[in-house]
């Protein structure tokens, strides 16, 4: 209640410092139709002010003084207005409702006009959503323009029920494996080789045009998910010409001006490709086992980089820098566009995370003994770089060829420390891992969009390559023991044959090649003068290729008996001097490759669908079609044994989908939608490989044998749009998965803590919930200046999920939900742009409910991600034509990240009490830049 009145006394205030202004409003309505008119322009005679329409046909003139004027009406098409008269009263509204009638008599034949629809606008985008075949959100290129995105990621978190974690992207709750990303109508690349993830920070955010979020199943997209699909669009061709530089500085309390450690780099470290220092030389024995000379083993054991000394210096303010070259050119035949875009950034985070692990819930004492409690000082460094290279042709309204083109490279190095005491090993542990990843990708594709027959025919089509890559050469790990008496501290080196998690070098390389094409066509069958139904039909398909090949390298005594021991007492960089490595006194190198650490895997997707679009009546819509994939998925490894394994997935899928839409009004819609989608395993999910992670000590394998899930998806949304760039709704989902895939912990599996994983097929699960989206304008708090440039957006989603184990439990429960689906989320956020003075601040809250990460088993509990409340804040100012200064706090609350478990099963999830598995705070993060305008 206090807060209330705060609030309204601040109403007040800025009502009373503000004043109020007069304006004119109303709509343009066709007269014959009595529908919008789109776009009409609205102008106080003899002066500048004026308005245009918007997609209801309304128009606001603002800050009118009192006085009586003509109001001027014009639109391409129809008769010219004037309307004189018009009083406007201080401190009034004057309302004006304005029917155009058409000009038959207007000769339009000899103009030419070479323009296409916009669709980077608020209004264009939400003129998509409402005109949609399918349930859908988006964002505009001119609403990304208001705020301080720097990129995709940044930007597609303001989409209703989105949630951005890393480069995983959560869409109603549910977790990055029930969604997709498409690039131009093309599925995003991805870099990761456990799970489908796109980068969206790859892509700068000046130059995204939209990018719209589909909720609903349809025939004419893809099938392949059930939370949502991502569309990206990249600029083509700008309104003007200029080019735009940009710089970015940041400061993250706890790493920039503190002492940062990391391994040894050569001078192109920072240009983010490998040059090769970390790689396995090129002489290096394709199988350590297979080599018969001591001397020959020898020196491959010293041809690998000493590169085990952490090396110092204190961390610099991050780095971002871009350029972009926007240009627009015509030929004779032709409007020409040009975008290009480099940029680069360099950045660094120190983490300080407590790391901790339990045995088996004991009833009878209340508690779960500790295994270990460990914090892990975790120094990563990232730095990327990225081209955008995109070109248009647009020959007439009714034709347009694209080429557009993405490249992305980024390094990603980390260095940890790990100290703490093991109880169940009774030592006190420190270790330490070097990681270097190297990711690239490539995305081009050529599209073309052409209308046909006065318009009654449209065809689009795309051809696109994607290649994808991600090199991790020598991921080294080392455990050594203090003793905290005498602080002597003994390196681990296994005796007999090598255990690489505790003294080794891993060395992975995924190569990924994709092809695809697209055609797409849609016809209007005119039956009558009211009933113009339209057939669509459409082929798509796309090849993916991928290679998987891993190296895993130990350390061993070279002698059980010969072994100097003195050697335990150096450290580790002195321990890997050349002449430790030999094959009497010192350690040896040793293969501890498996057959199953290489895989080749490919899938092959056919896709066609027919569907219909029915007016029924000016009001009811029916979209009804159906969608046939026919995929084949392959997938060829070893087991342990070297036998043969052979995945080989031939699958028809039918989908058939209904989108119901019905509009009371041209502001009030309600939508109906059902449809099946699929899941289909990633190659990672298939491939017997295991993978030892130092960060959580656990080992993930594959599961050849994984089943291929089918979802069914209803949806029920009503949609108001009450004024311009204005969106509120509310709509009911339901999902049932047929056979979800998720991750199964192994009981019993490993030892001092270390947990195995693989995954399964589930019977069955459900997801079930409510969403809420609100876009509005707080003008109705006071017709103010301040108010009409303040506005609030607001979307939260409430999700029930429920699992079915069937006879695949391995003794866990169902009483819990499908792993990933958080319970809710909430993205909220105060919005004011002053359009006058160039001044722009937003306020932005996210917040997601608790989830699980890792599923346990009976004594056990699920581990669970904790809801983890973000406060960003962002202000931008323009100076002059050119300048753009803008500032931002990331991360306000600094709330810790958490990974819990109900340890006395109690239910309750208590922060304090509970069992930790893994918590840190990352940091507020302030950063300060410019944008400069050249042209």
């Amino acid at each position: 209640m206090k807060n209330l009145l705060i609030l309204t006394a601040l109403l007040g205030i800025f009502q009373f410092v503000f004043g109020q202004d007069s304006k004119i409003t109303g709509s343009v309505m066709d007269k014959k139709t009595g529908e919008p008119v789109i776009g009409a322009s609205v102008v106080i005679e003899g002066t500048a002010k004026g308005a245009a329409t918007d997609i209801f046909g309304v128009y606001t003139i603002n800050n009118v003084e009192a006085g009586t004027y003509t109001l001027v009406i014009s639109y391409l098409g129809y008769k010219k207005m004037k309307i004189s008269d018009v009083v406007v009263r201080e401190g009034r509204n004057t309302d004006l409702n304005i029917a155009m009638e058409e000009d038959t008599e207007m000769e339009i034949g000899e103009v030419v006009v070479v323009t296409s629809r916009i669709s980077n606008t608020d209004a264009s985008v939400l003129i998509d959503m409402k005109n949609a075949d399918q349930i859908v959100s988006g964002v505009s290129a001119q609403a990304i323009a208001k705020t301080l995105d720097r990129d995709a990621a940044q930007v597609v978190r303001r989409i209703p029920g989105i949630t951005i974690s890393g480069n995983f992207i959560q869409i109603r709750g549910l977790s990055a494996r029930y969604n997709n990303v498409m690039l131009h109508d093309v599925f995003a690349p991805s870099v990761e080789t456990d799970v489908r993830a796109f980068s969206f920070d790859i892509i700068p955010s000046s130059q995204l045009e939209r990018i719209m979020v589909y909720k609903s199943p349809a025939a004419d997209v893809s099938g392949e998910f059930s939370g949502g699909l991502v569309k990206i669009y990249t600029r083509s061709i700008p309104d003007e010409n200029s080019i735009v530089v940009n710089y970015t500085t940041g400061y993250r309390a706890g790493t920039t001006f503190q002492e940062f450690l990391f391994q040894e780099r050569d001078g192109l470290y920072h240009t983010g490709f490998n040059s090769g220092l970390l790689s396995l030389p090129g002489e290096f024995p394709s199988d350590l086992r297979q080599v018969n000379s001591a001397t020959a083993l020898e020196e491959a054991g010293r041809s690998l980089r000493n590169v085990w000394e952490p090396r110092s210096q204190n961390a610099f303010l991050d780095q971002r820098a871009g350029i972009t070259g926007n240009f627009k050119m015509k030929s004779k035949r032709a409007e020409i566009g040009n975008v290009t875009s480099i940029n680069y950034s360099n950045t660094n985070a120190t983490f300080d995370v407590e790391r901790h692990d339990y045995n088996t819930f004991d009833k009878d004492a209340n508690q779960s003994s500790v295994i270990y409690n460990y914090v892990d000082r975790q120094y990563n460094k990232s730095i990327r770089f990225g081209v955008i290279h995109n070109w248009a042709f647009r020959f007439s309204q009714k034709s347009k060829i694209e080429f557009k083109n993405l490249f992305n490279q980024s390094s990603m190095g980390q260095y940890v420390n790990r100290t703490g005491p093991n109880f169940e090993s009774a030592v006190f542990l420190d270790n330490a891992s070097y990681d270097q990843i190297y990711r690239g990708i490539y995305s081009g594709q050529f599209l073309g969009e052409h209308k046909l027959n006065a318009d009654k025919t449209q065809l689009n089509w795309v051809v696109g390559y994607n290649n994808a890559y991600r090199d991790q050469p020598d991921y080294k790990r080392y455990r050594s023991t203090v003793d905290l008496v005498t602080g002597d501290r003994i390196l681990y080196v296994p005796p007999g044959a090598a255990a690489a998690e505790f003294l080794g070098r891993f060395f992975s390389n995924m190569s990924e090649h994709t092809g695809t094409a697209a055609f797409n066509l849609s016809q209007k069958i005119a039956l009558s003068d009211r009933f113009i139904p339209t057939l669509k039909a459409g082929i798509f398909a796309e090849y993916k290729n991928r290679e998987f090949k891993a190296r895993n390298i130990g350390y061993t005594r070279a002698s059980s008996a010969n072994f100097d021991t003195d050697l335990a007492n150096l450290t580790i960089w002195e321990l890997f001097e050349e002449e430790n490595i030999n094959n009497t006194t010192g350690i040896r190198i040793d293969e501890q490759s498996n057959p199953n650490d290489n895989y080749s895997a490919s899938n092959r997707l056919l896709a066609y669908y027919l569907s219909t679009v029915l007016p029924i009546t000016k009001k009811l819509n029916i979209i009804a079609g159906v969608r046939v994939e026919d995929n084949v998925q392959k997938l060829n490894s070893f087991d342990l044994t070297n036998r043969p394994i052979e995945v080989n997935n031939p699958i028809i899928n039918v989908f058939p989908s209904v989108n119901i839409s019905y509009n009371f009004t041209e502001q009030l819609l309600l939508r109906g939608a059902y449809g099946m989608t699929t899941n289909r395993p990633e190659f990672r999910e298939l491939a017997p490989f295991g993978f030892y992670d130092f960060n959580f000590n656990f080992t993930n394998k594959g599961n050849p044998n994984l089943e291929t899930p089918i979802i069914h998806n209803a949806d029920l949304r009503f949609e108001y749009y009450p004024g311009k760039n204005e969106l509120v709704s509310v709509a009911g989902f339901y999902k049932f998965f047929d056979k979800p895939i998720e991750t199964l912990f192994l009981e019993g599996a490993g030892s001092g803590g270390a947990k195995n994983f693989t995954y399964g097929n589930a019977e069955s699960s459900y997801s079930a919930g409510v969403e809420v989206e609100v876009k509005k304008s707080l003008r109705f708090f006071g017709d103010t200046k301040f108010f009409n440039d303040l506005s609030l957006g607001l979307n939260a989603a409430y999700i029930i999920s429920k699992i079915n184990l069937g006879e695949k439990s391995l003794g866990q429960s169902d009483n819990r939900p499908l792993q990933g689906q958080a319970p809710f989320i909430v993205n909220a956020g105060l919005f004011y742009a002053n359009e006058n003075s160039g001044l722009q601040v937003n306020l932005i809250y996210n917040v997601v409910g608790r989830r699980i990460l890792f599923v346990g088993y009976e004594g056990y509990p699920d581990v669970y991600e904790m809801p983890r409340s973000v406060l960003d804040l962002s202000v931008s100012k323009t100076l002059g034509k050119r300048w753009t200064i803008n500032a931002g706090i990331a991360d306000i609350i600094n709330q810790e990240i958490l990974m819990l478990q109900d340890g006395n099963l109690d239910g309750v999830f208590d922060r304090a009490n509970d069992q930790s598995i893994q918590r840190f705070r990352p940091g507020q993060y302030v950063t300060v830049g410019f944008s400069f305008k050249i042209l």
